[in-house]
């Protein structure tokens, strides 16, 4: 009870102060609130262009061209997850999409910020998160904010910003792909090479007579054995002559097919690795599904006139009379003092 009444009387004495300085008061108030006026009509005002996308499912383009179960394809229109959102995020925060965007809309120009100077790009920087901003939804989708002086310039960045992202992810990707096609082509041309070189090789020996080294051998084995128990000595001669060669290649022939058979075993695998690299090289999907592209916004988002003027004015009003009331009491103490001086 004590307490309800101590704060009722308390308020009196606020009231009755606030009454008593009433002329200071509404003084630095009007000026406030003039002067905020004023300001928020300076003030050049922004406007909004915002974009939402979602991010694409990140997989190898070849998995799509040359998937051998098409049943499996749907999963390559989803939208991205938690992941993907995260990497596309940090592909719109990188420096690279900062540049892109100064160089296409002179930036440095429009923002005013000389590029010359020793923290130009610090300004820099710091204008655009001021002007730019990215922010994941809570259905992992991405939200572009862009303010600008003109509306129709706020709209064209924003969608602008989603185009540069779509060409920072392709071209790491294309990197990447670059590398690993150069990788994979050196394999696929020497495969090729040793295929060539060792059907020329054993084209080379056949003309010498030797077409299958392991039934030739035993034919003329047989052959020989019979010619040699009938006494045949032309027959045994011309066995001979065969059989000198076989000796002779026989077994190169035979190392040159195993090591043939090996390369064309290998060679629809390493055909696919080539044809896979190539297409991941050559072509590319979105990184991004746009789900709304930003426009032209007439309505002006920034200042908020009303805010500029009211923070200022009550702002100045509490500080007027906060100061108001050190005063006041200030000068109690010192009439405190000067009544015990007295006495």
């Amino acid at each position: 009870m004590m307490n309800q009444e101590q704060l009722g009387n308390d308020s009196i004495k606020l009231l009755s102060k606030i009454y008593k300085w009433r002329k200071p008061l509404i003084i630095v108030t009007s000026i406030a609130a003039v002067l905020s006026i004023v300001a928020s009509f300076i003030i050049s005002p922004q406007y909004l262009g915002t974009a939402i996308i979602f991010p694409a499912r990140t997989f190898s383009v070849s998995k799509l061209l040359i998937e051998q179960n098409p049943g499996s394809q749907k999963d390559y229109m989803e939208y991205g997850d938690e992941d993907d959102c995260e990497k596309l995020l940090q592909i719109l925060n990188s420096a690279e999409i900062r540049n892109m965007a100064a160089n296409e809309y002179n930036l440095w120009e429009h923002w005013k910020i000389n590029k010359n100077d020793v923290y130009a790009n610090h300004y820099f920087k710091l204008k655009w998160d001021e002007m730019v901003s990215f922010k994941r939804t809570d259905y992992v989708s991405i939200r572009i904010n862009v303010y600008d002086y003109q509306s129709d310039r706020a709209a064209k960045i924003a969608n602008s910003i989603v185009a540069y992202a779509d060409s920072v992810k392709n071209r790491m990707t294309k990197e990447v792909a670059k590398e690993a096609l150069s990788i994979v082509e050196e394999e696929y041309a020497s495969t090729l090479n040793n295929i060539k070189f060792l059907e020329d090789s054993l084209q080379a020996i056949r003309k010498l007579g030797v077409m299958d080294y392991k039934s030739e051998m035993e034919a003329y084995s047989k052959a020989m054995a019979k010619a040699v128990a009938k006494g045949d000595e032309g027959a045994k001669a011309k066995l001979q002559v065969k059989l000198d060669i076989l000796e002779k290649y026989g077994m190169a022939y035979q190392d040159l097919f195993e090591k043939l058979k090996k390369y064309r075993f290998k060679y629809p695998v390493i055909k696919g690795k080539y044809d896979e690299a190539r297409v991941n090289y050559e072509r590319h999907l979105p990184s991004k599904f746009f789900v709304e592209k930003a426009v032209r916004n007439e309505k002006k988002a920034k200042p908020v006139r009303a805010l500029i003027v009211l923070v200022p004015t009550i702002s100045a009003f509490l500080l007027a009379l906060l100061y108001l009331m050190f005063a006041d009491r200030i000068i109690e103490i010192k009439k405190k003092i000067i009544e015990q001086s007295k006495s």
